[in-house]
C-alpha cells in the first residue's frame, strides 16, 4: 500500500470514530509522547485528529506534569532575570520543581494520583479528570509548601535547599508555584468565567466574576490574593485592565495606594509594563531602518495603556505612579516627535510637484509611485498620532503640523481644481492621478468627508459638470 493510500485509509478511520473514541485516541497519542511505549508518529496522527477535535471542541490533552503547571501557566516567563519579581516564575524552574516533587517528596502519593488523572483523560471522563487534576494540585501544594517552610525555618537548611534547586531565584520560583497551587481550583474556576486569552478588555461582568473569586481566595487562603491577581493579569493582552478589578476591590484607589499591599504590587506591575512600552517606542524610533508603521504600532499600544490607566485610577502628577507615567509619556513624546513630526511636512509633500518651492500642479507626468508611498506612510502616521495626541502628550505639536500641512494642501488642491477644466484629454489620466494623490493625503491627515468633497469637485471639474 502506498503512503498516500495509507494516509487516506487512516483519515477515513478517524472520520468514523465516535466522539468518546476520538478523545481517547488523542489522549493516548499525546500521553505517549512522554512514555514512548508504542513508537507512534505522534505529529502525523495529531495533524489528522485536530480538525475533528476542534469540531467537537475536545479539551486539551495533558500529561501530569503539564496539568500541574496549568494554574500558574500565565505567570511563567521565558527569560531568567537576575532579579526575580513577585508573581513571575521562570520556565527554567519547572524541571527542578518536578524532580523534587515526583522523585523525593511525593514518591508514594504522586504515582497513583497521576495515573488516576491519565486514566480519566483517556476515558474522556471530564468530571473524573477535573477531580484528579484538583487532587494533583492539592498534593503538590501540600508537599512543596511543607518542604519550603521546613527549609526556610533554618538558615543552613535553606542554603542547602537553594543550592539543590539551582539558586535563590529557583527556590523562590518553587515557593510561588506552591502558593499558587494552594488556590489552583479557584484560579481555574475564574478562567472558565473569562473569555479565552489573550483578553483585550474586562467587561463589568468579567470584573464581577473576578471579584467573587478574589473574595473566595481571601476567605479560603488568605495571603494568596496577590497570586490570584498575577495569574489573572497574565491572561490579559496588556496588564492595565486588571486595574478595573483593583478599583472594584478598593473604591478609593489612586496612585497613593500603598506599594506594599497586594493591590499596590499589582498596580505597580501595570506601571512597569507602561514604562516598558515607552522604552520599546523609544528604542524602535532610534533605529535608522524603522518605518512609521513600526513606530506607530508601538505607540498605539502605549496610548491604549496610558488611557486605560488614567480611566481606572486617580492619577496625581506628583504621586509615585503619576511621576513614572508622565516620565514614560515624555519619552514617547520625544520619540514620536523625532520619528514622525520633525520632518513631516517635507516628507508628506515630497510627491507634490513644486515651482520655486511652492506646490503647483503639473500634469505632464504621473506622480512618482515611490514618493507617493513615502508620503502616504508619513501622512497616515501623522493622522494616527493626532488621534492619540492627548495620551502621548503631543496635542499642540500634532495640531501645528497638521494645520500647516492642511493650509498647503488646501491651496494646492484649489490650484488643481482651477486647472482641471482646462486639461486636454491626453493629460486627463495624469490629472486624475495627481488629484487622487492629493485626496488621499488630505483624507489621512484631515477627514474622509473633506477628502470626498475634493474628489467629487475634481471629477466634476474634469467632466465639466457641477458637484452634486
Amino acid at each position: 500500500m502506498s503512503d498516500s493510500a495509507a494516509a487516506q485509509q487512516l483519515a477515513e478511520f478517524v472520520d468514523q470514530l465516535s466522539e468518546p473514541a476520538l478523545r481517547k485516541l488523542a489522549a493516548t497519542v499525546e500521553l505517549d509522547r512522554t512514555e514512548q511505549r508504542f513508537g507512534l508518529p505522534h505529529d502525523v496522527i495529531m495533524q489528522m485528529l485536530r480538525p475533528r477535535l476542534a469540531e467537537i471542541r475536545a479539551p486539551r490533552v495533558f500529561t501530569p506534569q503539564r496539568i500541574l503547571c496549568v494554574p500558574f501557566e500565565d505567570m511563567l516567563i521565558f527569560t531568567d532575570p537576575d532579579v526575580k519579581r513577585t508573581g513571575e516564575i521562570a520556565r527554567a524552574a519547572i524541571p527542578a520543581m518536578w524532580s523534587l516533587l515526583s522523585e523525593e517528596l511525593a514518591t508514594e502519593r504522586w504515582p497513583p494520583a497521576a495515573q488516576a488523572f491519565v486514566d480519566a483523560q483517556k476515558e474522556g471522563d471530564d468530571e473524573r479528570r477535573d477531580e484528579a487534576a484538583s487532587a494533583l494540585w492539592a498534593i503538590a501544594a501540600e508537599e512543596l509548601g511543607a518542604w519550603i517552610a521546613e527549609q526556610s525555618a533554618e538558615p543552613d537548611a535553606k542554603r542547602r535547599a537553594t543550592k539543590k534547586l539551582g539558586g535563590a531565584r529557583r527556590f523562590e520560583d518553587v515557593a510561588e508555584m506552591a502558593r499558587t497551587l494552594e488556590i489552583a481550583d479557584i484560579i481555574e474556576s475564574a478562567k472558565r468565567d473569562l473569555p479565552r486569552k489573550p483578553i483585550q478588555h474586562l467587561t463589568d461582568r468579567d470584573v464581577t466574576a473576578l471579584q467573587r473569586h478574589y473574595e473566595r481566595v481571601s476567605h479560603q487562603a488568605s495571603g494568596r490574593e496577590l497570586y490570584f491577581l498575577m495569574a489573572m493579569m497574565g491572561r490579559l493582552l496588556q496588564p492595565f485592565p486588571i486595574l478595573k478589578l483593583i478599583r472594584a476591590l478598593s473604591r478609593k484607589l489612586d496612585d497613593t495606594l500603598a506599594s506594599n499591599t497586594d493591590l499596590g504590587i499589582a498596580g505597580d506591575r501595570v506601571i512597569d509594563a507602561l514604562e516598558e512600552d515607552a522604552r520599546q517606542v523609544a528604542e524602535i524610533a532610534e533605529k535608522a531602518e524603522t518605518g512609521e508603521e513600526d513606530v506607530m504600532n508601538r505607540t498605539r499600544r502605549f496610548a491604549a495603556a496610558f488611557r486605560g490607566i488614567t480611566a481606572s485610577i486617580g492619577i496625581r502628577r506628583d504621586g509615585e505612579w503619576g511621576q513614572r507615567m508622565y516620565a514614560a509619556r515624555n519619552r514617547v513624546s520625544a520619540a514620536v516627535q523625532q520619528a514622525i513630526l520633525v520632518d513631516a511636512q517635507p516628507v508628506v509633500l515630497c510627491v507634490v510637484p513644486k515651482r520655486k518651492k511652492t506646490p503647483m500642479p503639473d500634469f505632464s507626468a504621473l506622480p512618482d509611485d515611490a514618493l507617493f508611498e513615502r508620503a502616504e506612510r508619513r501622512a497616515r502616521a501623522l493622522g494616527e498620532a493626532k488621534t492619540i495626541a492627548e495620551e502621548i502628550g503631543l496635542q499642540t505639536a500634532c495640531a501645528n503640523e497638521i494645520n500647516a500641512l492642511r493650509k498647503t494642501l488646501d491651496a494646492y488642491a484649489a490650484r488643481i481644481i482651477e486647472r482641471l477644466p482646462k486639461v486636454e484629454d491626453a493629460d486627463k489620466p495624469m490629472a486624475r492621478a495627481h488629484l487622487a494623490v492629493t485626496v488621499r493625503l488630505i483624507e489621512l491627515i484631515a477627514n474622509a468627508d473633506e477628502a470626498d468633497l475634493l474628489r467629487r469637485r475634481g471629477n466634476a471639474a474634469l467632466a465639466g459638470t457641477a458637484v452634486s
